[in-house]
């Protein structure tokens, strides 16, 4: 409901913008994201600091292992009061994992920070380079096809490959990394591929998904 009243504005806003002679455009900021050399360099960047966090937990997870493959090796032969103890260091070290699993994973852990962080210096850079457009070349509005407002509009109109030029002008893109991952380490994958940027700019991700510690019973 909330996107088709957004529909239904946007269509009266053009409507009543035809009425004038407007001059109108649009961009496909998704497109801008996903072709941005900076955002290929935010994904790299992010990928570092999740892998190393995601290792920092899955560690964590391998010495919760080992304490319980102890223990069973051990409970035979110590008494109930050792066997309390080591059970209590293994629970407590199970909660340590998962608090630290909620800070860097959970809801505005710190993983959501950081991503934020990198991208809303981009997309202010975009927002910027897309007023700047609009002003130099008198566009009365300039809209986002990637919110899914515009039914129609033609290709002549379509300012993505200005507004993506200008954002790469000062740019390289990043090099192919042919490096290997290394063993129980997870291969490189793009952060981006799986958000709903939300009218650009905006952020949902579940970072939850990123890496749980198995649940193991003594």
């Amino acid at each position: 409901m909330k996107r088709l009243s957004i529909l239904i504005l946007a269509l009266l806003s053009i409507a009543a913008i035809y009425a004038q002679n407007a001059k109108l455009g649009y961009v496909n900021t998704d497109q801008i994201l996903f072709d941005s050399n900076e955002a290929a360099e935010i994904a790299r960047l992010f990928q570092l600091d999740r892998q190393n966090w995601s290792n920092q937990i899955r560690s964590l997870d391998e010495e919760i292992k080992q304490m319980e493959r102890d223990f069973e090796i051990r409970r035979l032969s110590i008494s109930e009061a050792s066997k309390r103890e080591l059970q209590g260091q293994i629970d407590s070290k199970k909660e340590e994992a998962g608090r630290l699993l909620e800070e860097y994973f959970g809801e505005n852990g710190r993983a959501e920070q950081r991503y934020r962080e990198l991208i809303e210096p981009l997309t202010k850079k975009i927002h910027d380079i897309i007023t700047k457009i609009a002003e130099d070349e008198k566009y009365t509005m300039i809209l986002d096809v990637s919110m899914g407002v515009v039914l129609y509009a033609s290709p002549a109109i379509d300012l993505t490959d200005q507004v993506l030029q200008e954002l790469n002008k000062d740019t390289i893109p990043p090099s192919e990394s042919t490096e290997e991952p290394k063993a129980g380490t997870e291969p490189p994958k793009d952060p981006f591929a799986d958000k709903n940027m939300e009218g650009f700019g905006g952020f949902t991700d579940d970072f939850n998904s990123d890496y749980k510690p198995e649940e193991k019973q003594p």
